[in-house]
């Protein structure tokens, strides 16, 4: 027998069990809506859940989840729906949707917000400003908090005051088994330690409680774009200006090439340049001097410096980084930058490749706050890594899906031998030895025993998945206080 019909006959089953009792909306494939919400940011997934489960609270995750398992139906979890490799839908899956969740109330006196997991980084950013607070998020604002935060969450604000996850006090979380637990310090510190970093694994998280900062409302930002030839004196000065910044201030570099229509001269217009751009979200002054190293060794083509809303900010990439494109990417954590590296990063493995596919390359500083909080005070692996690097590319026609993968995983790979590690929300599906990249050794022991605790029969696996434990491996510590 067929098991796409199987699983489209258990789908319907679901959801005629769930209808009376529902309070969001159940969309199979028959449904008018269904093609819109099975559709993620990466253009590239094309995949037809059995039943989209668009949960309006709690209750509706519960039921969602209970009736999967009664019908042996696999279950994904959907928040913003913006993980490169697309986890929020699978073909026959129950897919359960998180949008309609989506409320953020702040306490400003406490300086905490509670944020539902259907939310997105825009709403939290919109409701903490109105009292000038903000906890770090992303670089693109329809990002979804869930699944930034429950792989780390790297932002502009992270050298300041860490990653979105060092900033999570508690969750709210439905397990494996339907029922409803509070991970916290005071309630289960071995749950929180996992949801830092350890992605959709354990749990589905309903809401979020962070800790807010003093942020804004205006930042300062700089850029400055270079030609290809200065490029090796601009990368060696970002990396000087990495290692001598302080922790308000984030610097970034790329390579990449110039779109047509770009207000560059003529001549630069589908050829390389380079960028070197900051963030500072300290004194706006002392932001606007640090915008002046980048005249430092190369005369830019373009150049802006000044005092920005953080809210512009957050949303700066937002157009760039635009739903329905189909995207690729793969990225590796450097812990240094020698000159070999740079040689090799402003190459972009080939150059501009073959088939005449655009590949970006960029570089994140890290540091700060990351590396100092405690390597065992969560989940996050490799908080020493310097910088993060990332090949990219995006592009319309599904001709050239292949041609654009290769070129990435060419540049990818030669930018291999600089790196050890990998973000965990940077993964693609890339097989479990990568997955167990992101977390080294002994954080990937302890992750996997944890889920032999909280999902033994792997119930969230449509994630980057830990597989748990056997169970004489998991025998480790429970305290989220030992390693």
């Amino acid at each position: 027998m067929d098991p796409r019909t199987d699983s489209a006959r258990a789908a319907g089953e679901a959801a005629r069990e769930l209808r009376d009792t529902f309070r969001g909306d159940l969309l199979l494939p028959r449904d008018q809506r269904y093609e819109t919400a099975r559709r993620v940011w990466n253009g590239s997934i094309d995949r037809y859940p059995g039943l989209i489960a668009r949960c309006a609270d709690t209750g509706d995750v519960i039921a969602a989840l209970r009736a999967a398992r009664r019908h042996g139906l696999e279950v994904a979890v959907r928040g913003g729906g913006h993980s490169i490799a697309g986890h929020g839908v699978a073909d026959g899956a129950v897919t359960i949707d998180l949008s309609r969740m989506a409320t953020v109330q702040v306490d400003a006196d406490a300086r905490r917000v509670t944020v539902q997991a259907g939310s997105l980084l825009s709403g939290v950013d919109r409701e903490t400003q109105r009292h000038g607070l903000a906890v770090t998020s992303g670089f693109v604002s329809h990002t979804g908090v869930a699944g930034l935060t429950l792989g780390g969450g790297f932002g502009w604000m992270a050298r300041k005051h860490g990653l979105a996850c060092d900033n999570l006090r508690s969750a709210r979380v439905v397990l494996a088994d339907g029922s409803h637990a509070v991970a916290g310090m005071e309630d289960d510190a071995d749950l929180l330690w996992a949801l830092r970093g350890g992605g959709g694994n354990f749990g589905i998280v309903t809401s979020f409680e962070f800790d807010l900062h003093r942020v804004g409302p205006m930042v300062t930002t700089g850029a400055g774009l270079y030609d290809l030839d200065d490029g090796r004196k601009v990368l060696e000065l970002f990396r000087e200006l990495a290692a001598e910044a302080t922790d308000e201030t984030t610097w970034a570099a790329s390579v990449w090439d110039v779109e047509p229509g770009s207000s560059l001269p003529q001549e630069y217009h589908g050829k390389p340049v380079v960028s070197l751009a900051f963030v500072h979200i300290g004194d706006v002054e002392h932001g606007v001097a640090t915008g002046r190293r980048l005249r430092g060794v190369a005369q830019p083509l373009d150049e802006t410096v000044g005092p920005v809303p953080y809210l512009e900010v957050q949303t700066s990439n937002d157009a760039a980084w635009s739903h329905g494109m189909r995207r690729y990417w793969k990225s590796h954590y450097l812990w240094e930058l020698p000159d070999a590296a740079i040689d090799t990063f402003l190459a972009r493995g080939t150059a501009t490749l073959g088939g005449g596919a655009s590949v970006a390359g960029s570089l994140l500083a890290r540091g700060g706050a990351i590396g100092r909080t405690g390597e065992h005070d969560s989940a996050v692996g490799h908080r020493g890594a310097l910088f993060e690097f990332m090949a990219s590319t995006g592009w319309a026609d599904p001709d050239e899906d292949e041609t654009r993968r290769s070129d990435v995983r060419t540049f990818a790979d030669r930018m291999a031998r600089f790196g050890r590690g990998v973000y965990v929300n940077n993964l693609d599906i890339e097989g479990e030895d990568r997955v167990r990249d992101a977390y080294g050794v002994q954080k990937y022991q302890r992750l996997a025993a944890l889920k032999a605790r909280f999902d033994p029969d792997n119930v969230f696996h449509l994630n980057q998945n830990i597989r748990p434990a056997t169970a004489s491996a998991a025998r480790l510590p429970h305290s989220a206080t030992e390693t």
